[in-house]
C-alpha cells in the first residue's frame, strides 16, 4: 500500500510540475517539487526509503528531461539518503528541520546540476546563481512547508493503516 501511494504521489507531482505548476512560475523560475517530496518522506521514513524515493524520482526526471539516464537518480538518492539520516533525531511535528534540509538539498541539486555547464565553461556562475539558483531556492523552501505538512498527513494515514492491518492477527 505504501509503495503504491508514494508512487502515485511521485507521478502526480511530476505530471503537475511539468504542466499545471508551470503557471506558478515566478520570474521564469519554478519550485522543485521532487526535492520537497524526497526530503519530506526521507525525514518521515528514514534513509533507506528516502534513497529509494530519490532514485524513483530521479529516474522519472531523467526519463522526462535528461539526456542521460541516471544522474538525476544519483543526485536525488543522495539527497534522500542524507535527509533520511535525520529521521531519528527530530520530532515529526517540527518544521524547522524539513525547511533546513530542503534548503541544503535544493542548493546541492542546483550546484551539482550546474557543475556540468561550469566545467565546459558555458555558464556565467554569478548570473546563474543570482537569476536561477537563489529564486528557485527561496521558492522551493517556502512551498516545502506546505508539502511537508501534506506528506506528514499522508504518512500518518499510511502508518495508521499498517498498524491496523498488523493487529488483525
Amino acid at each position: 500500500m505504501r509503495i503504491s501511494i508514494i508512487s502515485i504521489l511521485l507521478l502526480l507531482m511530476h505530471a503537475l510540475s511539468t504542466t499545471l505548476f508551470q503557471v506558478l512560475r515566478i520570474g521564469d523560475v519554478a519550485p522543485n517539487f521532487m526535492i520537497m517530496i524526497i526530503v519530506s518522506f526521507a525525514l518521515l521514513r528514514g534513509s533507506k526509503e528516502g534513497c529509494i524515493i530519490g532514485i524513483a524520482a530521479g529516474l522519472l526526471n531523467d526519463i522526462s528531461f535528461g539526456t542521460f539516464l541516471g544522474p538525476g537518480a544519483v543526485i536525488y538518492a543522495i539527497i534522500g539518503y542524507i535527509c533520511g539520516k535525520f529521521n531519528k533525531n527530530f520530532y515529526r511535528e517540527n518544521f524547522i528541520i524539513p525547511f533546513i534540509c530542503t534548503l541544503f538539498s535544493s542548493l546541492f541539486y542546483s550546484t551539482v546540476s550546474m557543475l556540468g555547464f561550469i566545467l565546459r565553461g558555458k555558464i556565467n556562475f554569478i548570473f546563474f546563481t543570482k537569476s536561477i539558483i537563489i529564486p528557485e531556492l527561496i521558492y522551493t523552501i517556502t512551498l516545502s512547508l506546505v508539502i511537508y505538512q501534506f506528506a506528514y498527513v499522508i504518512n500518518e494515514k499510511i502508518e495508521y493503516n499498517e498498524r491496523k492491518t498488523r493487529n488483525i492477527f
